[in-house]
């Protein structure tokens, strides 16, 4: 017993001594770049090819939500009671953004009572995604503009939660 401690002390001791006596590893420890707080890097999600019209009218979309020009019409009928007062607050915000610089599709899911397309959207300072949803008639169900999906920027959706 006595050995295996004193085997175990000496050990740790010549380490320490080896690691304190040499400066270029404590050089290189104290200049590491911290990774600390930084969120990893993704990479940018690769285009997808979908007809022009249906990249057209997204791109129709998110410019109407800017200028406050979208016209409520193309909203599907679960979202009539989305009011006129509540796209000027949204164009307020997608238009203080900038103008985009560009955008394309990168991923199509279907459900049920809808199709969602989404976009890359690279403006002047940041990259956020646009999602137009369109039930089977092609009536907007969604338009989210986000940074991730818990921080929309502006959305307007319907689910049908009738389980």
């Amino acid at each position: 017993m006595v050995r295996r401690v004193f085997v175990s002390v000496v050990s740790s001791v010549v380490a320490l001594t080896v690691a304190a006596l040499d400066p270029v590893d404590r050089a290189q420890a104290q200049n590491a770049p911290k990774q600390i707080g930084i969120p990893p890097s993704f990479p940018e999600p690769e285009p997808i090819v979908l007809d022009p019209a249906t990249v057209d009218r997204a791109r129709r979309l998110l410019d109407a939500v800017a200028h406050g020009t979208f016209d409520r019409s193309e909203l599907a009928p679960q979202l009539g009671d989305v009011s006129p007062d509540f796209f000027a607050k949204g164009a307020t915000y997608v238009s203080a953004l900038g103008r985009p610089q560009s955008m394309y599709p990168y991923e199509k899911r279907f459900r049920a009572e809808q199709t969602l397309t989404y976009f890359l959207v690279r403006y002047p300072k940041e990259i956020l995604t646009w999602i137009v949803g369109v039930d089977a008639a092609n009536r907007i169900t969604l338009l989210s503009l986000q940074r991730s999906p818990g921080y929309k920027i502006f959305c307007v959706a319907w689910k049908d939660y009738g389980y």
